[in-house]
C-alpha cells in the first residue's frame, strides 16, 4: 500500500452506504409522530361531558353510577366527591347506642346508594378536592343527595356550606345514622 495514499481511518473499505436525503429522513419522522400521536390520544379517557350536557357538568344513568364510598361517586368511569360532604371511610367502625358495632363507612356507602335508588345522577362540577378528584354537587331523582347524606346522618357536613350544616345539625338532634351511637360524642 503506497504511504501517499489518503485513508479514512473510521470507514471501512468495501461497500459504502450513503445517508438518507434528508426529505427521507424528514417523511419517516413525521409519520412516527402521527402514528405515536394517534395511539396517544386512542388511549386517553374521554373528559368530555355527557351528550347535552354543558361543560362543567357530568351526567350517568343508574347502570353507569357506582358508589365508592359515602362521599365519592364513579360516574362514566369518573371518580367525583359530593362538595361540602365528609363520611367515614369503610371499614371505620362506630358504635350504636344499644352497643352494637357497625362499619359506618360501609353504612354511609350503603345510604348513599339508597339515596340514589335507580335513578340516574346529574352533577355540577365546581373545582377539585384535595386529592385533585372532581368536586360535584349530586342530584339523582330530582333530590339534593350531597344534603340528604348528610340529613340522613351518614356524613358530616365540611365547614363553608351552611345548608349541610344545618342538616347535620337536624340530624345530631334527631339522632339520626351514625349520630344515634359514638358520632355524638366525637367532637
Amino acid at each position: 500500500m503506497p504511504i501517499n495514499r489518503k485513508r479514512r481511518i473510521f470507514r471501512p473499505d468495501g461497500p459504502h452506504f450513503s445517508a438518507p436525503s434528508r426529505g427521507v429522513t424528514t417523511i419517516v419522522l413525521a409519520t412516527a409522530l402521527v402514528v405515536a400521536g394517534g395511539a396517544w390520544f386512542g388511549v386517553q379517557p374521554s373528559q368530555a361531558p355527557a351528550s347535552g350536557a354543558p361543560p362543567g357538568h357530568l351526567s350517568a344513568g343508574s347502570a353507569e353510577t357506582r358508589v365508592i364510598d359515602g362521599n365519592t361517586l364513579l360516574l362514566r368511569g369518573r371518580t367525583v366527591q359530593l362538595t361540602g360532604v365528609r363520611a367515614a371511610q369503610r371499614g371505620v367502625a362506630c358504635e350504636m347506642s344499644a352497643g352494637e358495632r357497625v362499619d359506618c363507612g360501609s353504612a354511609a356507602a350503603n345510604a348513599l346508594s339508597g339515596l340514589i335508588g335507580g335513578n340516574g345522577i346529574d352533577c355540577a362540577l365546581n373545582g377539585a378536592g384535595e386529592a385533585g378528584r372532581p368536586l360535584a354537587t349530586c342530584s339523582a331523582g330530582g333530590r339534593d343527595i350531597n344534603a340528604a347524606i348528610v340529613a340522613s346522618g351518614w356524613a358530616r357536613a365540611e365547614t363553608g356550606s351552611t345548608e349541610l350544616q344545618d342538616a347535620e345539625q337536624r340530624a345530631r338532634k334527631e339522632r339520626r345514622g351514625a349520630w344515634a351511637g359514638s358520632w355524638a360524642e366525637q367532637d
